[in-house]
């Protein structure tokens, strides 16, 4: 019988009986607890607390200090436990949290990951005798109970008494209590609560507090029941089987975490019951938290988690520097000093250090991947070392299988490329939180389960090793070079992916996926690749490591040691490349190459935790640093202005809306595009409702070609949201939209971008980390889409093809003093004109315009109007322009519609939709002195639909105030 079909037969050996429920219910109630002070953290903080169940676990390890080893009370303990839990928990809001304040929530996450290693290194230090579960000090005074001959003992009645006590109450205070309700008001709008005279930083402060508190109850009293098992243990386990019941309850309902962590503990008590089923717990919490996930979008609204307005690939030298011979050669003579160097090791150095070396190497392959995912892409992954473990043991099966260990090293990379793209799955749906909790999941069921399989690491195998020229490779200082040349050419894949067109695209979707999208950036299809490709070049470092050891078993690829390659990353610095090299020397080979005490341990802990809060860019980024400042010496002294070679040699001194643009010719229209019969854009009967709230109630309007179509209606009247129906970024309840004939209603943004149906957005945030010429190449993806193989071997023509069509739209849209400039650097006008070249950039044949005078200055709103009636004239382009200000859009438009409460409730000619009485009462209301203060304009020429059409004269419009 397949050993896969065994625990779907057997169904009869699982214990149901009430001795299993019993325990279940309190295990339960334990995660429950967890679950509590996760959400009570996120709820304030909006990230996850990876040092959680650390904090716990440093709690019990303080218990069994005091009554191990001082011989205090246990009860005494039991209070002075959850205290200093508490008040460690809320220290970490007031001195880690806070300082990361303005930056993105993965920061957040990361800094919790060295403090998580911190804390439990520090619980080993004070509970140095061992203490585990079999000796952990129990709760006096409570007797044992017999249920069905199984002893329930003093932790469970504990929990039993004491658990539904703390959550009733905390229930209680947080709903009827000032402080409590302080807390919640804090945590669902800081700044509201703040105005309400509500200090939001104290009740995070003691949202945390009450958080470590929690988990120093629950580890004390689940400590006892998990027999050899030691405090060390703690971390990452109950960490993440308090999130399994958080993630259900979307990180924000206290009853629906706390009740789905007793179904949890019930089934994981079931599965335990059967032997065929006891080790499949942990892929069970995997599974329901992966269920969860998908099941909950709040929790992938990583929209706003930017990675921050900081740069993370760095830009290239200035072509004037590249002309000069010092710049140009010197790091072409480091790098081949350097590679001699290494090279040279392999003949200088013991077998010993030699091994140290090529895990320095593995750990650099595979932080190399996480620095794609989160410096490039901005996501966090925890599970890069458990596709390196996947990758190591298909290796070596293959390479067994085969005898070409060439062929086990390909099979090894591809089987790792294929779990991180299905482990990634959920974050093609979500973002942020989702990958970091699945791959924490992933990472933990790999090691607890997967990799024990027979069909991959078992009780271990021996690894096959390379051969050099015929010659095997068993000695480490010959393996370490074959291990140097992985890493040669992996760095020289990840630094070509970085400064690609793949690597362009996956910033622009990390600072702003729906602008990516609205570009015609392929959204899915790039995560997909980013994950194929993470997860090979993790695969790389699994081979490395895998087929260095004698005898290769799981120990070789624990769970923390996902969060190593990440730290180590953070350390090197996520924006270079060779930063995880930096990290993995510090990291892995000073701790390997001497004897580090624990506290040597805890001190490399916190080192790497305030290069995380300090140093933002790693001690990779102080590197460049130093580099640019000789290169600008060098180039100082080869008579270059380094100001000017960076940054352009005209300063900017205000919009180019104000300057002369030159249009003509920048977009080629087929001859019959403009004459062609029938409307160019029909939208009929579109509807959306969200819940209750009806947003767009049966919108319709055709759209001529060559007309400016203007939008009005007051806020909420669901203007934006049917421009999102209409660009493909919200699927309609009802209705359909028609372009040039065709039903485009299921297309994607992307889709519709590309036959020519293009919108803008109302904020015009575009990609702050980028510049305005990389902006601009963005926008080239339509026309030229990046290749991710010619972006990963290094060709460069489709790059200089789209810098080519980048510099003529700067010269034509006079960006040229902005062409270095990121886009967080530029005024809300100037940002407008780099999104409009964008736009233009796509050949679009409609033009859909969210407010484009938003945020911009009224001399310059009025250059606007000019460039809009520039761009129809030039370049024949049609449009539907969102718009608050009716002067600037009554002198642009051929024909307006009026929107309120999701219904078009006007259209006509600018005149008549401005003076309609349903238009007017939206605006204004009923009260008849309101209307005549507001100077609604009296009646003004019109132009004509068509290209061509006469332009209104800004003179003869009266200014209406609508903001």
């Amino acid at each position: 019988m397949s050993p896969l079909l065994t625990p779907l037969l057997a169904l009869s050996d699982f214990d149901f009986g009430p001795d299993r429920i019993v325990i279940g219910l309190f295990t339960g109630l334990t995660y429950g607890l967890l679950a509590i002070g996760l959400v009570l953290v996120y709820r304030s903080s909006r990230f996850v607390n990876f040092a959680h169940g650390s904090v716990g676990a440093f709690g019990a390890s303080l218990l069994a200090l005091l009554v191990a080893d001082w011989g205090a009370p246990y009860w005494l303990a039991f209070v002075i436990g959850i205290l200093v839990a508490g008040g460690l928990s809320a220290g970490i809001e007031v001195l880690v949290v806070r300082r990361l304040a303005g930056r993105p929530s993965l920061i957040g996450m990361i800094a919790t990951l060295g403090l998580s290693q911190f804390i439990l290194i520090m619980a080993l230090v004070i509970n140095s005798d061992g203490v585990s579960g079999f000796t952990f000090p129990q709760p006096p005074f409570l007797p044992t109970w017999e249920v069905d001959s199984l002893p329930i003992g003093p932790p469970y009645i504990a929990m039993f008494i004491l658990g539904p006590c703390l959550l009733a109450g905390l229930t209680w205070w947080l709903r009827h209590h000032r402080l409590g309700m302080a807390i919640r008001a804090a945590a669902d709008d800081p700044d509201a609560a703040q105005l309400e005279g509500i200090p939001s930083r104290r009740m995070a402060t003691l949202a945390w507090g009450i958080a470590g508190g929690i988990a120093a109850f629950s580890a004390i009293l689940v400590t006892p029941t998990t027999s050899g098992q030691g405090l060390d243990g703690l971390g990452a386990d109950l960490l993440l089987k308090g999130l399994a019941g958080a993630v259900i309850g979307r990180m924000s309902s206290i009853p629906i975490a706390v009740g789905a962590s007793l179904g949890i503990g019930l089934l994981e008590q079931l599965l335990l019951s059967n032997p065929e089923t006891a080790d499949l717990d942990i892929v069970f919490i995997g599974v329901v938290i992966l269920i969860a996930l998908l099941r909950q979008p709040i929790l992938g609204r990583a929209g706003q988690e930017r990675i921050g307005l900081r740069r993370v690939v760095v830009p290239p030298l200035p072509a004037a520097y590249q002309k000069v011979a010092s710049i140009k050669w010197l790091p072409r003579v480091t790098v081949t000093v350097l590679g001699c160097v290494l090279i040279g090791l392999a003949y200088a150095v013991t077998n010993e250090t030699a091994s140290v070396f090529t895990s320095v190497i593995g750990y650099t392959l595979v932080g190399l991947s996480v620095g794609l995912v989160t410096g490039v892409a901005g996501q966090l992954s925890l599970g890069q070392f458990a596709y390196a473990g996947i990758a190591a043991a298909g290796s070596m099966h293959v390479a067994d299988a085969t005898g070409s260990f060439l062929f086990g090293i390909l099979a090894g990379m591809l089987s790792a490329a294929i779990a991180s793209v299905v482990v990634g799955i959920p974050a093609m749906r979500l973002k942020g939180l989702a990958l970091a909790v699945s791959t924490l999941a992933f990472a933990l069921v790999t090691s607890d389960w997967l990799l024990r399989r027979e069909i991959f690491l078992g009780a271990g195998v021996s690894p096959a090793k390379p051969t050099w020229w015929g010659e095997p490779m068993e000695l480490a200082v010959r393996y370490y070079l074959f291990a140097l040349v992985m890493l040669a050419i992996a760095i020289w894949f990840t630094n070509n992916l970085r400064h690609s067109g793949f690597g362009r695209s996956l910033q622009a979707l990390r600072d702003n996926e729906e602008a990516g999208r609205a570009f015609t950036v392929p959204t899915q299809l790039r995560k997909f690749q980013l994950y194929a490709v993470a997860g090979m070049i993790a695969g790389a470092g699994g081979v490395v490591i895998g087929h260095g050891q004698t005898q290769l078993t799981v120990n070789s690829f624990p769970a923390d040691a996902s969060i190593d390659v990440v730290a180590l990353t953070v350390i090197g610095g996520l924006a270079v490349t060779s930063g995880p090299l930096i990290g993995a020397i510090i990291l892995i080979g000073i701790p390997a190459m001497t004897t580090m005490s624990t506290l040597g341990q805890a001190g490399l802990s916190i080192f790497w935790l305030l290069v995380v809060i300090l140093l933002p860019d790693g001690l990779g980024g102080v590197f460049i640093r130093l580099r640019d400042r000789l290169y600008d010496a060098l180039a100082r002294r080869a008579g270059i202005d380094p100001a000017e070679a960076r940054h352009g040699a005209v300063e900017p001194t205000g919009s180019p809306l104000q300057q002369r643009m030159r249009l003509e010719g920048l977009v080629e229209r087929p001859a019959d595009e403009v004459t062609r019969p029938g409307p160019v854009l029909s939208v009929e009967g579109i509807s959306r409702r969200f819940g209750g709230v009806v947003a767009v109630d049966g919108a319709s309007f055709d759209l001529q070609r060559g007309e400016i179509l203007g939008v009005i209606g007051p806020n909420g009247a669901g203007k934006t949201t049917m421009f999102e129906m209409v660009a493909g970024f919200t699927k309609p309840d009802a209705g359909r939209v028609l372009f040039e004939g065709a039903d485009v209603t299921a297309f994607t943004p992307e889709k519709r971008a590309e036959v020519g149906l293009v919108r803008s957005f109302q904020d015009a945030a575009l990609f702050p980390t980028l510049t305005v010429r990389e902006t601009l190449m963005v926008a080239q993806e339509r026309t030229a889409p990046t290749s991710l193989w010619w972006s990963a071997i290094g060709v460069r023509s489709a790059e200089l093809a789209k810098a080519e069509a980048a510099d003529e739209i700067i010269e034509r849209m006079a960006l040229a003093p902005y062409v270095h400039r990121t886009i967080s650097e530029l005024s809300t006008g100037t940002r407008r004109v780099v999104e409009l070249a964008c736009l233009l950039s796509l050949e679009p044949r409609v033009l859909l315009l969210d407010e484009p005078s938003a945020g911009i200055a009224q001399s310059e709103s009025e250059a606007l109007g000019e460039l809009l009636l520039g761009i129809r004239r030039e370049l024949g382009t049609t449009m539907v322009v969102i718009e608050h200000d009716l002067p600037l859009l009554s002198k642009i438009s051929d024909r307006m519609i009026a929107m309120n409460l999701g219904r078009v409730v006007a259209s006509g000619t600018p005149e008549e939709v401005r003076n309609d009485e349903a238009v007017v009462r939206s605006y204004l209301g009923g009260d008849e002195a309101a209307i005549n203060r507001s100077g609604v304009p009296a009646p003004v020429p019109v132009a004509p639909s068509g290209v061509n059409g006469t332009d209104v004269a800004p003179e003869h419009i009266q200014p209406v105030t609508t903001r």
